[in-house]
């Protein structure tokens, strides 16, 4: 269960507008767009998605770099985090993400972006030693710094964890990639965990702080308070932020000390 800090009446002021605008006039502008399209594509093809984004080939060759949004003035509430490969991952003009001629520039950073529909295009499926692997053609159309791109490369999201590190002024947010069961690509299964840590400026979050793939699995359906797996706890004494995910049978344990991130034992 979250353990939440008690603040001053002036510090609960700032928690809440904080959260106000994270769902509020954003909230509003993003009811008009459509989420998701076909999230359940049942007529399976045999053989295997191959991701278009991490194509080797046309990373090497693609110069341009897209730079990545580090600061975002009103929050989405559709906000994701795009965590690059080391490589770089491709991102497209158009949902044509064959067409080497959509290529619009590679990323290399991590990124705030806001994804705004999911296309749930083909669920394939090939047999192996293990029984049946699945995987999915998905294409996300997201915007970064209000440009729209296309890639089947999977975001992170915030969904599980969001703390205001109020005495900071910080915003310390867990990002995960939710890989999903047979053929439902995109529900359940967290994993591909990361830590990302937003300084609050005027009612906008710029990023501080984004950590690498922390080691740990955490092997369970799903992730939220009322699962009672994660664990947080603001020490005012030395203003470190502590945190635990408890995992099917691995549990990750980090601080956060304002500047820097220490996994612990």
């Amino acid at each position: 269960m979250t353990q939440y800090l008690k603040v001053a009446p002036s510090l609960a002021r700032f928690v809440f507008y904080f959260r106000s605008i994270l769902t509020g006039s954003a909230a509003r502008e993003a009811q008009a767009q459509a989420f998701v399209v076909a999230p359940f594509n049942f007529s399976i093809q045999n053989g295997a998605y191959t991701l278009a984004s991490t194509n080797e080939k046309a990373l090497t060759e693609v110069k341009t770099e897209i730079l990545p949004q580090t600061f975002m003035q009103k929050p989405d509430p559709n906000l994701f985090l795009l965590y690059a490969q080391p490589s770089g991952i491709l991102l497209f003009k158009s949902r044509n993400l064959k067409d080497s001629a959509n290529v619009a520039g590679k990323l290399t950073s991590p990124s705030m972006v806001v994804v705004d529909t999911i296309f749930h295009n083909q669920v394939y499926v090939q047999k192996s030693a293990n029984g049946e692997d699945y995987s999915f053609d998905i294409c996300y159309s997201l915007l970064i710094d209000g440009k729209r791109y296309y890639t089947d490369f999977r975001p992170h999201d915030f969904a599980a964890f969001r703390y205001p590190l109020v005495h900071h002024k910080q915003l310390f947010m867990l990002a995960s990639q939710d890989t999903g069961h047979d053929m439902y690509a995109d529900k359940g299964y967290p994993e591909h965990f990361h830590i990302a840590v937003f300084d609050m400026q005027n009612g906008g979050i710029k990023t501080r702080f984004v950590s690498e793939e922390l080691p740990f699995r955490y092997g369970n359906e799903f992730l939220d308070d009322s699962d009672n797996v994660i664990k947080s706890e603001y020490k005012a004494e030395d203003q470190t932020f502590r945190i635990e995910i408890k995992g099917l049978s691995e549990t990750y344990k980090g601080v956060w000390d304002g500047k820097d991130l220490k996994h612990l034992k």
